[in-house]
This record gives structure tokens, sequence and C-alpha cells, in this order.
């Protein structure tokens, strides 16, 4: 019965309503009647209906016309089907009916058994259009919509951001977009997948949602009307909508909220993911006049957010706009660095501090542009991690450094241990270990003269993952270091967790020791802690007699820098390995 079309006769004549719902009845229609408007529309309001028939002259209350406008104002009955009965056949009549929102009309006395047919036309005619109104809503979606974490997409948003650019020009207000893009996400999505990437993305969708409540925004998402202020414009990159903020300084209130909410532990299965987000921020009329240069200057200011070390928000600046030209011109010459044998490798000694001896090579990269001339492995290397152009150009490296300590092996050259960066993409892309024992294999080193050092950020990133990758690498013999120590990732408990053979102070805490009381304690404690776990530690950015007379004094075990020995090219190092009283000079001078 609950299935069947349900449709409302209101008349004030009860023969009319008797047969009316016979006839319907009859041809498998349910019915409800009212003898006035006022009744009929609480019915509605009560139990809705699929169709009515409204009678046009009801002598007591309101009348047909009066009703079928109210109808129409009601929810769900915007649309419905509503065929308006009377003995009134005049022109004016039936077109004041349309007008007041009738979808059809008939005559009395009624024919019945017409009624019912156009009864069940206009309930097909009334489906059609539903779906067709359903339809139009779904492609709404597909065209608006991001079907992943259903917020609004690129062409909602700026569709949007041009409309409240209009309006704030109009009010003589500001507005603010904030650029937002997930650090670390290629790395996530390239080493476990997909499927954990994608449950990043609909996790990072929720907690702005949950940011942008906490900062009184209000967040709708139903129809193209709504006040949108938040999209994911593809990839891990969203973008926020502020509208009509007072100061410049209100955005960076919301992107600070939104910064510590991602910047929170992922849980999925077994997997603990850290991730956090580089925002850049871009005000109107300040930083652009159109939604074009408003997104393009928010996207710049977000990539110095990035260059920073990520975690943080930048508003836009004019000097950002030419370091973004000088990034783009840069990525497009080191995507061709290795086909044009750009790239070269340096090695820096190492020596021990109590025992004055040779002890190894840190392999160091260099990059020399003929456009650029020398640049620096600070810049050239986060752009080959964020284009992922870093995977070929690690693997070349590696491949590399083996190859030439296979020369010197052959030489009979003692070059000690050879210490290779790699970079976290690396360590947790799924093959790594593989191509790290082929490479071995096919050179013929043993796997002891070679130690990997890995960044602080690489121990929290996937810890489980990380700890097998480490675990693997141990068991081939491979020595492991934790570069650029101390700058704020590492617990005890983490670096307990995993096996690592040594710490490298970062040179930052090197530079200032002896007029820095605080970088002398942070060295300090990194010396005693790693005495204390078992872990050798070496020194970086040794510049001074000064830097190496306190390192030495509170048992560093090894130190590198300009002060012993600038990075030396290959030809240079074989020169200093084939001559002993190079190795001597060199250790004489601790």
């Amino acid at each position: 019965m609950a299935n069947k079309p349900h449709i409302l006769i209101i008349d004030d004549d009860p023969v009319t309503r008797l047969f009316a719902a016979q006839a319907l009845s009859q041809a498998g229609l349910r019915t409800t009647d009212a003898e006035n408007a006022e009744l009929g529309l609480e019915l509605f309001k009560k139990n809705g209906a699929d169709a009515v028939l409204l009678d046009v002259v009801i002598p007591d209350g309101m009348d047909g016309f009066a009703a079928c406008l109210v109808f129409r104002t009601l929810p769900g009955g915007q649309h419905i089907p509503i065929m308006m009965m009377t003995g009134l056949d005049d022109l004016d009549s039936i077109n004041k009916a349309f007008d007041s929102g009738a979808t059809d009309f008939i005559t009395k006395p009624i024919n019945f058994p017409l009624l019912v047919h156009r009864v069940r036309y206009m309930l097909r005619a009334a489906n059609t259009t539903k779906r067709l109104h359903e339809s139009e809503r779904r492609l709404h979606r597909l065209a608006y919509f991001d079907s992943l974490t259903e917020l609004p997409n690129r062409f909602f948003f700026r569709e949007h951001l041009q409309h409240s650019i209009a309006l704030t020009r109009r009010n003589k207000q500001k507005l603010g977009v904030l650029f937002l893009d997930l650090d670390g996400f290629k790395r996530i999505n390239d080493t476990l997948g997909h499927h954990y990437g994608d449950l990043v993305l609909q996790e990072t969708g929720n907690r702005l949602r949950d940011s942008l409540r906490e900062s009184d925004l209000l967040i709708k998402t139903d129809t193209p009307d709504d006040n949108i202020s938040l999209a994911r414009l593809g990839g891990d990159e969203f973008t926020v909508l502020l509208s009509a903020i007072e100061r410049n300084e209100d955005a960076a209130v919301v992107a600070e909220r939104i910064r510590c909410n991602l910047s929170q532990t992922l849980t999925f299965d077994d997997h603990e993911l850290h991730t956090t987000t580089s925002i850049g921020i871009a005000i109107y009329p300040d930083d652009g006049e159109s939604a074009e240069e408003l997104l393009k200057h928010a996207d710049i200011a977000m990539y110095h957010s990035k260059r920073s070390g990520g975690n943080r928000y930048r508003y836009f600046s004019n000097s950002m706009a030419h370091s973004a030209f000088r990034r783009l011109n840069l990525e497009n010459q080191l995507r061709k660095a290795l086909e044009r044998h750009e790239l070269r490798i340096f090695y820096q000694p190492l020596i021990n501090l109590s025992n004055h001896r040779f002890t190894g090579l840190e392999v160091l990269l260099r990059w020399h542009n003929p456009e650029f001339g020398e640049v620096s492995p600070l810049e050239f290397i986060p752009l080959a991690e964020e284009t992922g152009l870093i995977m070929a150009i690690g693997e070349w490296t590696f491949n590399e450094v083996c190859r030439q300590a296979a020369v010197w092996i052959n030489q009979r050259l003692n070059f000690g241990r050879l210490a290779i960066n790699i970079s976290t993409y690396q360590l947790l892309h799924k093959e790594f270990t593989t191509k790290v024992t082929q490479t071995l294999h096919a050179s013929g080193i043993d796997p002891n003269l070679i130690e990997l050092e890995l960044t602080e950020s690489a121990l929290i990133t996937d810890e489980r993952t990380v700890l097998q990758v480490l675990q693997d690498l141990k068991q081939l013999g491979i020595k492991i270091a934790v570069d650029d120590f101390g700058m704020g990732y590492s617990s005890l408990n983490r670096l307990k967790t995993f096996p690592i053979d040594r710490l490298k102070i970062d040179r930052s805490f090197v530079a200032d020791i002896k007029e820095d009381t605080t970088n002398n304690a942070i060295a300090t404690a990194i010396i005693a802690m790693a005495a204390s776990m078992d872990m050798q530690v070496t020194a970086k950015g040794v510049e001074t007699e000064k830097q190496l007379r306190f390192l030495r004094d509170k048992q560093c075990n090894e130190a590198q820098g300009y002060l012993l020995s600038e990075p030396l090219a290959s030809s240079q190092t074989e020169d200093l390995l084939n001559n002993q009283t190079s190795i001597e000079k060199l250790q004489m001078q601790l």
C-alpha cells in the first residue's frame, strides 16, 4: 500500500471527493481528502503527497488559487503535480490557475475516467522531471565537487572566489586566500600506496572542516548558492577562503589553527603517519585583484613555507614572485641534470678526534648548471624531493659511489667508510633495500664499508616501515647514521627503537660553540646521550680551533669541516688516498 502513489483531494463537495477517490483507488492509487484548503495544506505538511487535486472555488476560507501558491512554497511542494478542478472554464480562470502554479486544469462536471488518465500522465511527467533534477544534481556534484573528500573542487572554488571578490570590492572589505599543501604526502603515496594516500586526504578534509568550524566559519557544501570557504584543488592541495576579514592578521589565526590540527598523528591500521602542512596566504586587494592572481600568489607563498621547512605559514610578498620564477627554471634544468652529466660527487674526509686517524669520507652531491652556476644542495635537494626527481638522483649517486669505491679497492686504497646521505623518499620506497643489495653485489663492495645517513624527520614518517627497512639494512652489514641531529624531531625513546650507529651534530650547533651557551649545552647533551646508548658522534661544520677543542674536550668521536679539509673531487680524493704524507698532514691538524 505504501508504494502506491498518494493523491491528496481538496474539495468542499463530498460527492466529488467520494467519486474521485473511488476512481483513483480502482486505478491503483491511494487517496486522502480534505474539505477545505487549510486542512489540505496541513495534511500535506504532515503526510506529503505525490499529486494534488485542488478545487478552485471553496466557499469557506482560502480559494484554490491562493492554496496553489502556498503549496509551491512548502517543502516538497515546489515540483509536485497540482490539478485544478473547477466549473470555471473561462480563459482568465485557466490563466490564473497556471499563474498560481497549477500543473493541469480540468473542468466540472468531472469525467472521472479522464481524470484518472490525466493524473497518471501528471505522475509520469513528474517522475521524469524528478529523474532529470536528480541527474542534474549528480552532474553538478561531478562537475563541482571532489568525490573523495566531498569538498568543492577547483572549478567551484574559483567561481565562488570571483563572486566573493566582486562582493568584497563593492563593500570595500578584505578577503584572504589560504593555499595548503601537505608536507611529504608524495612519500606516503609512493611507499604505502594510494589507498593510504586517499585515507590521509579524507582525514585532512575532515580536519580542515573542524578547523574552520573552530574559527566560527560556516562550511556548507550542498548547493551552488552556499558560502563555500573550503575546497580541494587536486592531489594534496587545498584552499580556504576567508571572506570579509577585518585585518590581514586574521588569516594567520586560522592558518595556525589549521597547521596545529593537521600536524596531529594519523593512525590507519598498524601505520602511524605524521603529516604537516605548508600554508601560503594572499590577501585581497593587497596581493591581487583577481581570483587567478590571489591563487597564484597564495601558491607561491605556500612554496616558500615549504622551502622554509614546512609545517608553517607564510604571507605573500613581491620578492617571492622572483623566487618562484627561479624555482620553475631550476626545476626544468634539474630534470635534465643527470643526462647532461651536470651532477658531481665530492668527498669530505672524516677524522677521529681521540686517535687523530682518518676514518672515512662523507659523500656530498654538487650541481653545476651552465645557466645558474653552482647550485647549493640546500636549494636543489628539496626541489628534487618535491618533484620526485630524488629517486633517480639518489639511485645514480649510490651507484656512482659504489663504482668509485670498487676502483679504489682495486687500487688497494684505504678510504675507511663511505657515508652516503639518503632521502626519506628513497628509504621508504618498497624496492630500496633490494636495489641497495643489488648495487653492492654488482660492485663487489663490502656492506660494512657503507654508512647510510638519514634525517631525523625520517624516523617519524612511518615508524613501522622505517624500522623494518633499517633492520634489513643492518642485517646486510650497513651502518646507520642520523644526519643533522638536534633539530627537534627525535625523542630518546624513539632513538632507542631504531638500530642507529651514529649521530651527526647539525652544523648550526657547532657554528656558535663557545659563544652560545645554548648550543654548547645541546652539543654536550647529544654527545653524552649517544655515549649512553653506545652510539658514535660526528660533528659537522668544524671550522675553528675553538670548536675543535670544545668537541674534543667533550669526547666527541669524530669531526669534519673546512678546518680539516674542504670537500674534494674524486681525483683529489684519490690523490689524498694515494699519498700517506697528505693523510698524516690532515691528521696532524688535530
